[in-house]
């Protein structure tokens, strides 16, 4: 076993693929695969499953991964620590987002002040990204919560209301508030029921449950916001969520108490290592103001 062959074996259980791997790394698919044959020989495990075109990690790569992970980040870490704060040349950092709109300005950041480190994003509603963080998955994620994880380092970074989304034709177009009062009788466009958004307007409407009556489900936040400004429903977002679309319309719901931030996540033994505390601190510095 070798630091090559940990490399290799990282690369595919975070890409999810042999040939993503060998992009990430500038190096060939059969290399590569060479690699992960030469590990596998040497735990005297198998640590793929090859499904299609995608890969399967085993219980051993499972297993494997986090201490895979913790000592590639103690490698970055010392690298910038050497080379004092934010001088890391390379390195690779993996990140979830629940929504895209809001980190956005923090990858701009930090493309610009390392622009070394290869960063792939993958977009989850915020339960599945905290499952990929305590997997060793994902790095680092930003996701909507009602209150810190204790599992997590958890740096807060903005607090996120229920918003209503309708489109130029609605009756509520003009309106600038809405009460739970007046909800019934609309037909809502809502995300699945492990989104944080959902769950936070189910809250709001529990005691109102006729609310409910008319909606449709969709699985993603831009699929709901295509439907409101169709004119299919009231869509349901959160208030940093709702981005720059000049065909909808968010509506904040005023008496409802409700409300959750936005966070920034990793585990806590990752947190203050190499380009993840790097990437933590920059969310703080861009978006907690």
């Amino acid at each position: 076993m070798n630091f090559t062959q940990l490399r290799a074996f990282h690369a595919v259980a975070v890409t999810g693929t042999f040939s993503g791997a060998a992009q990430t790394l500038g190096v060939s698919q059969p290399a590569i695969t060479q690699h992960i044959k030469s590990l596998e020989e040497s735990l005297e495990a198998r640590l793929f499953i090859r499904n299609g075109t995608t890969i399967e990690l085993t219980a051993n790569a499972m297993d494997l991964l986090p201490k895979v992970r913790d000592v590639m980040l103690t490698i970055d870490d010392i690298d910038a620590r050497v080379k004092n704060a934010r001088s890391l040349r390379s390195g690779h950092l993996t990140i979830g987002v629940c929504s895209p709109c809001v980190v956005m300005p923090v990858l701009e950041r930090f493309f610009r002040l390392l622009p070394g480190v290869h960063v792939d994003v993958r977009l989850e509603n915020s339960y599945r990204l905290l499952d990929l963080v305590a997997s060793s998955r994902v790095d680092a994620a930003m996701v909507t919560l009602t209150e810190p994880d204790p599992h997590f380092t958890c740096r807060h970074l903005m607090d996120q209301r229920v918003l209503l989304l309708v489109n130029e034709q609605h009756p509520w177009w003009e309106r600038t508030s809405l009460s739970i009062d007046e909800l019934a009788g609309q037909r809502f466009i809502l995300r699945e029921e492990s989104s944080m958004t959902r769950q936070l307007f189910e809250r709001a409407v529990a005691s109102k449950p006729e609310v409910l009556a008319s909606h449709f489900i969709l699985s993603s936040r831009e699929a709901v916001k295509e439907a409101a400004a169709a004119g299919l429903g009231v869509g349901i977002t959160l208030s940093r969520e709702l981005g720059f679309d000049s065909r909808l319309r968010g509506i904040p719901l005023e008496d409802v108490e409700f409300s959750a931030g936005e966070y920034v996540v990793a585990l806590p033994k990752f947190a203050e290592k190499g380009a993840i505390r790097e990437f933590m601190d920059m969310a703080v510095e861009v978006l907690a103001h």
